[in-house]
């Protein structure tokens, strides 16, 4: 006798499997972090911190990578045990892990890859583009967010699918962690984060220099045009705020917590003000907007 599955069942058996494939995915992926403990390990298993000229990436909902060109050059299949990329919320002196992950080159119309080590999973693109009007040369979310913005794709792009090995409200393979500001802050971060709760992130970061990949590029361009300062008087007021945040966090006054909430994001609404005036073209003031947008859920990032 054949025998079958109710809906219902079958739904609940495949939930499982899914889970107990992530679950793996999560393993491994903490099996392959853990040796790699500060700067010296990372150099010597042959990552470098990724960096767009003298500024290393750091970014709310990512953090820090770190990543190997010999594993991006050789492009080998995927192998859990050693990612392309490391992540890390660098707090101090300390590096800590958060995640990795892996990639691989593509052509610029191959398929995107839709799963890791047999378990469904979303990847996201990457390519150079070249001669973006307003832009330059700007690494954008794949072929159609390139063309979109007006400009030219190199051939080939990175397909990349992250693996946290922290809790991330958003799923293990997710690909931003909305949780990493209030980690780095000593905030409780919310379990399931609305869309204030991430503009409430992205302000928390730029109290420890992690920056929308766009607010880089106006911060860099304001300390060559000698114009930093503007964007430090915000931040120095965010920083200011953190330890009132954990203080009223930490003795309940909910109150208060909610009144330096309201604070702090009207001071990132000032310094986001700021990086409009000071970003070189309308372009790159528009990118930061859609960037702020796709981070808080107002809108779909471009990633496929």
């Amino acid at each position: 006798m054949i025998m079958t599955m109710a809906p219902a069942t079958l739904l609940l058996a495949i939930a499982l499997n899914l889970e107990q494939g992530t679950d793996s995915l999560v393993a491994r992926a903490k099996e392959a972090i853990r040796p790699l403990v500060d700067s010296a390990a990372l150099v010597q298993a042959g990552y470098r911190p990724l960096a767009f000229g003298p500024v290393r990436d750091l970014t709310p909902f990512q953090g820090q990578h770190w990543l190997t060109f010999q594993g991006i050059v050789a492009n080998q299949p995927v192998d859990l045990l050693h990612p392309t990329f490391v992540m890390y919320l660098p707090l101090r002196d300390s590096l800590i892990p958060v995640g990795v992950a892996y990639s691989r080159r593509i052509g610029g119309t191959a398929a995107v890859p839709t799963e890791l080590a047999g378990t469904p999973t979303t990847w996201h693109t990457h390519v150079f583009c070249r001669n973006v009007p307003g832009e330059g040369m700007v690494l954008a979310d794949g072929v159609d967010d390139c063309k979109d913005r007006g400009g030219t794709p190199t051939p080939q792009q990175i397909a990349m699918v992250h693996t946290w090995i922290i809790a991330n409200p958003d799923g293990p393979n997710a690909h931003d962690n909305p949780t990493l500001p209030f980690i780095a802050t000593g905030l409780k971060s919310p379990a399931h984060p609305t869309r204030d709760d991430r503009l409430f992130a992205v302000a928390l970061g730029e109290s420890y220099g992690a920056k929308l990949p766009e607010a880089h590029r106006i911060d860099r361009e304001a300390q060559l045009a000698g114009t930093a300062q503007l964007l430090m008087e915000h931040r120095v007021s965010l920083r200011e705020l953190v330890p009132q945040l954990r203080e009223a966090e930490k003795s309940g006054d909910k109150a208060r917590f909610e009144s330096l909430r309201k604070k702090t994001i009207t001071s990132w609404n000032a310094l986001l003000s700021t990086y409009h005036a000071l970003a070189p073209t309308p372009e790159i003031a528009r990118r930061l907007d859609i960037e702020l947008a796709e981070i808080t859920g107002d809108a779909q990032m471009h990633h496929p």
